[in-house]
């Protein structure tokens, strides 16, 4: 686990500055050559913003990143802006640069097929934001797997993993640390999210140390409310912090438990889904209005 996460923090910091070297050291003999380049680079970072798990990488990070990446285009294009739109020698810019046409084409599908998974689905339920008290970021969220690990389970499809940031804009002091309190979220009030009796509430399992997992209890200490026409499961909570047992009923913003790291879970973070009763297939919901798709931000 803890290479999955050096390797996604070589992703995220790592690329987006080797595109500014590329563009800054970037020599071409026309505007039409470099504005290739330089949209080529600019879509694949795109793609690494939007990807990326910057409650990991650091969620202030990218835009420091994003800057550097500015600065290395305007150096550029100062270098560049005299040149001709074309090769004054009539050389093709496409036969020079047809790998970086088709980069620019492979990768520019990707983003739009990104951009189309964070587009809220047209039936959503709304709920209130279900914590208290933190910056939050969703992990894991959106309409396609690239974004939401979940998307291709049934009920699960619009699940959302939800992690807190400190005023640094990291989820925890380190890439993995064993100890859950050094994870922001961990013990954050867990509040229901709308007018509901708890149809199943579970306490009493352990609170494992990351990237410990247990895999016979997949949600932990959890509770299932029903709330009307869906059933919401919110998991992973805290190891004795259950303020609601089966059969209560509850208003929203009412405290339910606190967040741990029960369960199937590599390290602190709640998991929210919605059901539909009848089919047993996932619902999209939106918090306080807005679908949860990964790197979006709840304050509360």
């Amino acid at each position: 686990m803890i290479l999955v996460v050096v390797i996604l923090l070589a992703v995220c910091i790592g690329i987006p500055l080797a595109y500014a070297w590329r563009i800054w050291r970037l020599s071409e003999r026309s505007r039409v050559a470099w504005l290739l380049v330089v949209t080529d680079s600019a879509v694949f970072v795109a793609l690494v913003m939007l990807v990326g798990r910057w409650d990991i990488a650091g969620y202030y990070t990218r835009f420091v990143l994003l800057a550097l990446l500015a600065v290395a285009v305007a150096l550029s294009w100062l270098r560049h802006a005299s040149l001709p739109w074309l090769p004054a020698d009539g050389a093709s810019v496409w036969r020079q640069h047809w790998p970086t046409a088709g980069s620019l084409a492979l990768f520019g599908a990707a983003l739009v097929y990104v951009l189309l998974g964070l587009r809220t689905p047209a039936d959503t339920r709304n709920l209130a934001f279900p914590l208290r008290g933190g910056t939050f970021v969703v992990g894991q969220g959106g309409g396609i797997t690239l974004l939401n690990h979940h998307a291709s389970h049934r009920e699960q499809r619009y699940a959302a993993d939800i992690t807190a940031i400190g005023p640094a804009g990291f989820r925890a002091s380190g890439i993995l640390p064993r100890d859950v309190a050094s994870y922001e979220i961990f013990d954050a009030l867990v509040v229901s999210p709308c007018e509901a009796t708890v149809l199943a509430a579970v306490d009493g399992l352990p609170d494992l140390p990351p990237p410990e997992r247990d895999g016979d209890n997949a949600a932990g200490n959890h509770v299932v409310l029903d709330c009307g026409d869906i059933e919401v499961e919110i998991a992973h909570l805290r190891e004795g912090s259950a303020a609601a047992e089966t059969g209560d009923t509850l208003v929203v913003g009412e405290p339910i438990g606190r967040v741990g790291n029960s369960g199937n879970t590599t390290e602190p973070h709640l998991h929210i889904h919605a059901v539909d009763p009848q089919t047993r297939t996932g619902v999209a919901v939106t918090f306080d209005g807005r679908f949860p798709v990964r790197n979006r931000i709840y304050r509360n």
